[in-house]
C-alpha cells in the first residue's frame, strides 16, 4: 500500500513538472501590418502649343523651274519663291524695299505689304490667297511687260494666247470661270489676276492682283 501510495506521488509530480515545461514554451509571433502611405508628386506639364495659321503654300509640291533669265533676276525670284513657299512676310516685304520705296502691292491700300498680306491670308476669303498664288505664278513661264521687266505669268501680256490663259486653270490659280470671265464678256479688261515683274537689274516692282 505504502509502494502504491509512492508511485502515485512520482506520477503526480511527473504531471506537474509537464505542466510547468508548456508554460514555458515561447508565445507565438505576433505580425504587425504597417501601412505607409506614399504621396505621388505630379509635375504639371504645359499645354500643348497651338498650331500655327495654315500657310496657302502648304499643298504645293513642285520645285522652281529654272529658267532663261539673268542672274539678278533669276536671284531675285528664286529669293521671293523661297520666302512665298515660307509664308515669309517680313522677308518678301524686305525684298520688295530692298531697291527703293516704288513697290506696288495693293490698289488704294496703303500700309506694310507684309501686314497686307498676312491679313490676307489669315483671313482665308480671297480665292486664290496672295502667297499660293506668288508662288504659282513664278513657276509658270515668264514674259515682257511693256517697261522691258521680266514678268509672271505670261497672261499678263497685251495679247496672251489660249495657252497663256488654260495655264491659269491648269495650274489651279483660276477656275475655268474666272478665266472666262477675264477674257471676255461685260467688262472684260483683260488679265486682271496676280501678277508680279522683276527689272533687268534685279528690283521687285510689284506684286498685285485686280486694276
Amino acid at each position: 500500500m505504502r509502494i502504491s501510495l509512492a508511485l502515485l506521488a512520482v506520477v503526480v509530480l511527473a504531471g506537474c513538472g509537464s505542466e510547468s515545461a508548456s508554460d514555458d514554451v515561447a508565445a507565438p509571433p505576433v505580425t504587425v501590418t504597417v501601412t505607409e502611405t506614399q504621396t505621388e508628386t505630379t509635375t504639371p506639364t504645359a499645354p500643348p502649343p497651338q498650331a500655327e495659321s495654315s500657310c496657302s503654300t502648304s499643298t504645293i509640291r513642285t520645285t522652281l523651274p529654272e529658267q532663261e533669265l539673268p542672274e539678278p533676276v533669276a536671284a531675285v525670284r528664286r529669293a521671293i519663291w523661297g520666302a512665298a513657299i515660307a509664308c515669309d512676310y517680313e522677308e518678301l516685304e524686305r525684298l520688295a524695299l530692298e531697291r527703293g520705296e516704288g513697290f506696288t502691292f495693293s490698289y488704294g491700300g496703303g500700309g506694310s505689304a507684309a501686314d497686307f498680306w498676312r491679313d490676307v491670308e489669315e483671313a482665308g476669303t480671297e480665292e486664290p490667297l496672295p502667297m499660293r498664288a506668288l508662288a504659282t505664278i513664278l513657276a509658270m513661264p515668264f514674259t515682257r511687260n511693256e517697261t522691258g521687266s521680266y514678268a509672271w505669268p505670261t497672261a499678263y501680256e497685251e495679247s496672251p494666247s489660249n495657252e497663256a490663259w488654260q495655264a491659269l486653270v491648269e495650274t489651279g490659280l483660276y477656275s475655268q470661270a474666272d478665266v472666262d470671265a477675264m477674257r471676255g464678256g461685260a467688262g472684260a479688261g483683260g488679265y486682271l489676276g496676280y501678277r508680279t515683274a522683276i527689272t533687268a537689274d534685279g528690283d521687285w516692282q510689284f506684286f498685285v492682283a485686280g486694276d
